[in-house]
């Protein structure tokens, strides 16, 4: 099987070289033509080719990457990465049944399935971090069970195949957001996970212009979700689909850079003095640093920091930030930093928010390919900067 690097620029080894185009040509129709009617039913039926909405030819090389980076038998791209997330419920979920996630999950998912709970669609049970270890018992008469490795913001790291074992015995769908880490750092499905989820939105396209989302799977499970797509229509157009693609083909070397540079960046903050934790699990002081090596699967370019001053400290710092810009999303070219209790936790309370590690003194930060010892000197300035 080729490199991820190879992978990510060609996508899956097919056998075959083909003529044509280097790139992807955009094909910019919404419906197609036929000779006669038997070759519109057959379009219809292999879901390209025929309208859009049931599949295009700039969805599949995006497709194909994704599933050959995961190991999986195939994948489906969704228009969001929340659009992703509400198509596993709609593939294999049914009124009132029983749905599992983690407490530490993206806060976008939690506030999906609690909206979800709200109109009396589904059952949820919220399963805190540490309750991982007796999980089996949680998980009977359930559904599905959403995981994320790293969790977002606080960078903790689930022990998938043994999360993957307990759904196994419950026979419950498991879900792994792995949008923190992302296909070269960290694959799930050889772990034990049915579906792996990612925000494509992040470092899969990778330059913060395009919005998407990917599930990979087994060729049941990817028919189930296809369908769900085509259903409720959350289909991106081509153009997005191809600035997808265009963006995957470089992700193999910016997430080597990126988390080379998350290196240095998290080492330098564990050293100063204004700053209180570092949590990158690519230091050996991270508590869960063997289960990251166990795991086989790289650092990462997302870190989060806790910094003197409390909540006050936390906003004088991110607001003194020159280079990196403060914005609320990740995995992009460019450096950016974020508070999460204004961002992606701000829904919760703040009572919940401290439960799941995310207090007000939080900042996270998506490294991206500057010069590290740039990174460095705007954090410094701004870990520096007087209060006013």
């Amino acid at each position: 099987m080729p490199g991820p690097g190879t992978t990510s620029v060609h996508g899956p080894d097919d056998g075959e070289r083909r003529s044509g185009p280097v790139n992807t040509p955009v094909e910019r129709a919404t419906t197609y033509r036929f000779e006669n009617t038997d070759a519109l039913v057959d379009a219809s039926h292999a879901g390209r080719g025929f309208y859009t909405r049931y599949g295009h030819a700039n969805f599949e090389p995006v497709e194909a990457r994704f599933a050959a980076l995961h190991g999986a038998e195939g994948a489906v791209l969704f228009a969001s990465g929340m659009a992703a997330v509400a198509a596993v419920v709609q593939a294999f979920c049914r009124a009132g049944d029983r749905v599992a996630v983690m407490a530490d999950v993206y806060g976008g998912t939690r506030a999906l399935l609690d909206h979800m709970v709200e109109r009396g669609e589904l059952v949820l049970d919220v399963v805190p971090f540490d309750a991982l270890d007796a999980l089996e018992e949680r998980l009977h008469g359930t559904r599905v069970f959403f995981a994320e490795t790293p969790t977002n913001p606080s960078l903790r790291l689930v022990d998938v195949p043994r999360v993957a074992a307990a759904c196994k015995a419950t026979e419950t769908l498991l879900v792994v957001d792995g949008t923190f880490a992302g296909p070269t750092q960290l694959r799930p499905l050889p772990l034990g996970a049915d579906l792996v989820l990612e925000s494509a939105t992040k470092q899969l396209a990778g330059h913060s212009d395009v919005m998407g989302g990917l599930l990979a799977g087994s060729a049941e499970h990817v028919a189930a979700l296809a369908n769900a797509r085509r259903l409720y229509g959350a289909v991106p157009d081509p153009e997005t689909a191809w600035l997808i693609e265009r963006g995957m083909k470089t992700l193999d070397v910016r997430a080597r850079r990126q988390a080379e540079t998350a290196g240095r960046v998290a080492r330098w903050l564990d050293g100063h003095d204004a700053v209180l934790e570092v949590r990158y699990p690519g230091l050996e002081v991270h508590p869960q640093h063997a289960l990251l090596e166990r795991l086989g699967a790289g650092p990462g370019a997302m870190l989060s920091f806790r910094v003197t001053g409390g909540g006050d400290g936390a906003r004088r710092v991110i607001d003194a930030l020159e280079l990196i810009a403060n914005a609320p999303s990740l995995g992009g070219v460019e450096s950016l930093a974020s508070l999460p209790r204004f961002t992606s936790h701000a829904h919760l309370t703040p009572e919940e928010r401290t439960a799941l590690g995310v207090t007000d003194d939080l900042v996270r930060l998506s490294v991206g390919l500057e010069d590290a010892d740039d990174l460095i000197d705007d954090l410094d300035r701004a870990l520096r900067a007087p209060a006013t």
